[in-house]
């Protein structure tokens, strides 16, 4: 073995790179904000938890909203219909129910959707109201008891009913987008794409028919992923899984003309895998899939709204965990279409001045 030779090899890999600058920012400066990025959402979240509390003016039910403030909870008194709503809405938590006639029974009603934070404040809610009851010295009979209600999903549910939904919008989503941007670039360095503009194709005519032939595929993985997880992993599904289908293949039609869009810009298959931490990594950390939009900063929620995968994901969870239907999603189905269509109008615009 010659060091001598090992050296040179090492010597030209370091050049090589050294003159890419996709490739140095790849290395250098894309972790540095990746991890900026978390730093800033993982500190900057909010992890208040609210409780709509609906209950009549007595020392019982004061004594137990303070000891609830007490344990970093905040409590926003409501009458019961909008105690409800707001838990169906995702504003609260939990909705606490005590009757005027009964100060020591209560009803909890809770998001069965998120089974790990539906467990965690019933668990809250029980220690308030024994250090409550302790405190009021209520006579033995009259001891607190909690009754539990769910306005959406079940007790049933654990963490991967949770976060199924939008596991499969974001593999979806990144599998097919590689998959699309990889293959076009290949068509453009053996020449495909070349020999069909100088035929009387029209460009917009090349660039449906390769997101069609990608999106053919990208609806075979769609049902594939949506009828394995329902029937394979066995997730609690509550609304249609047609529906489920329906947004996961608009979503990867997206990705679809996404990477045919952004495979204009790059000349070999590394400068593809560059725009991962772009495309993908940002999404994978404010859609949702980590944390909850509403927890981030304000201005990543900004961000977070022109995101597809927010609204995929957003979508997919109102469907399999709440049951709703395509009326209720209405604006997240234009969303979506909207995003699939201005991808495509890009990838046309950008194709055209690529060969002009």
């Amino acid at each position: 073995m010659s060091w001598r030779r090992v050296l040179a090899i090492t010597t030209r890999i370091v050049r090589q790179i050294r003159r890419d600058r996709r490739t140095l920012a790849l290395i250098f400066l894309a972790p540095i904000v990746i991890l900026s990025l978390l730093g800033y959402v993982y500190r900057g979240s909010s992890r208040t938890i609210t409780l709509a509390l609906s209950a009549p003016d007595n020392p019982f039910v004061t004594a137990f909203a303070q000891e609830l403030t007490a344990l970093s909870i905040r409590v926003e008194r409501v009458p019961p219909e909008q105690a409800i709503e707001r838990v169906r809405a995702g504003r609260a938590a939990g909705a606490i129910l005590i009757e005027p006639t009964a100060s020591s029974s209560m009803r909890l009603v809770l998001d069965g959707s998120q089974p790990g934070r539906a467990r965690q404040v019933s668990a809250i809610v029980s220690q308030a109201a024994m250090r409550t009851a302790l405190q009021q010295l209520l006579p033995q009979g009259t001891q607190p008891s909690l009754a539990l209600e769910y306005v959406t999903g079940s007790p049933q549910f654990d963490e991967l009913d949770t976060f199924a939904p939008v596991f499969v919008g974001f593999f979806a989503f990144f599998f097919v987008f590689l998959l699309t941007s990889v293959s076009f670039l290949r068509e453009r360095l053996q020449g495909s794409i070349e020999r069909l503009i100088v035929s009387p194709l029209d460009r917009a005519e090349i660039v449906l028919g390769y997101m069609l032939g990608f999106a053919f595929y990208a609806l075979i993985q769609s049902i594939l992923m949506v009828l394995f997880t329902a029937y394979v992993l066995r997730i609690h599904t509550v609304g249609s899984l047609w529906l489920v289908i329906l947004f996961t293949v608009i979503l990867t039609v997206g990705a679809v003309n996404l990477g045919i869009f952004l495979s204009t810009f790059a000349r070999t298959e590394l400068q593809v895998v560059q725009f991962i931490p772009l495309v993908i990594s940002l999404q994978g950390l404010l859609s949702g899939i980590i944390w909850p939009v509403e927890s981030l900063p304000r201005p990543l929620r900004w961000v977070a709204q022109f995101l597809p995968l927010t609204w995929a994901n957003e979508a997919l969870r109102a469907i399999m965990l709440r049951g709703q239907g395509l009326e209720e999603l209405v604006p997240h189905l234009v969303v979506l279409v909207s995003f699939a269509a201005l991808m495509l109008v890009l990838a046309m615009t950008t194709l055209r001045r690529e060969v002009a």
